[in-house]
C-alpha cells in the first residue's frame, strides 16, 4: 500500500439526506450521492489519511472482513478521485 495521505477537496459540502449522504461542489455545482461507505469514506478523510489508516478505521466501525474493506476503500478512492472529491498527495 501507499503512504500517500489522502485529502478532502474542499471545494465539496454535503447534507444526509435519506439513505444517502449527498453532496454538491460549490465551485462548479456539480453534484453526487454518497453511498454509506463512501460517506464513511469521506468522514474518515476528516484528517488527512492513508489508505491503510481509512481501511483500518472503518473495520473498527463495520463488522467487513480487512481484505473486503481494504478493497472496497481503494476502490472508493479511486473513484473519489476521478470526481474530485479527494485526492492522494
Amino acid at each position: 500500500m501507499s503512504d500517500a495521505k489522502w485529502t478532502r477537496n474542499d471545494d465539496w459540502v454535503g447534507s444526509a439526506i435519506e439513505d444517502s449522504f449527498v453532496m454538491v461542489n460549490i465551485g462548479n455545482g456539480a453534484y453526487v450521492s454518497l453511498n454509506e461507505t463512501a460517506h464513511a469514506i469521506w468522514n474518515a478523510l476528516e484528517v488527512p489519511s492513508t489508505q491503510d489508516e481509512i481501511t483500518a478505521s472503518l473495520t473498527a466501525q463495520f463488522a467487513v472482513a480487512p481484505d473486503a474493506c481494504a478493497a472496497a476503500v481503494q476502490r472508493t478512492l479511486a473513484e473519489m478521485e476521478v470526481q474530485q472529491l479527494a485526492r492522494a498527495g
